[in-house]
């Protein structure tokens, strides 16, 4: 299964689902200490930095779309 996150901070929800066996796709995250982060533990994730430029036409379908929501 697959995972989609949004305002993923460093990445806190996105380690739970990937150690229970999902595979996280794509993340969203404006802050670039956290994207830092999040590029180092989730290497093949693509990221994207402002949730107001995602959308269908460059995030691929996931099955889970988790969010930190501040």
């Amino acid at each position: 299964m697959t995972v989609g996150s949004l305002f993923s901070g460093v990445g806190g929800f996105d380690l739970g689902f990937q150690q229970t066996g999902f595979e996280i796709k794509w993340q969203v995250e404006i802050d670039p200490f956290c994207r830092s982060v999040l590029e180092r533990h989730f290497p093949n994730a693509k990221r994207c930095e402002d949730v107001k430029q995602c959308g269908s036409g460059n995030l691929q379908r996931v099955d889970v779309i988790c969010a930190g929501v501040p």
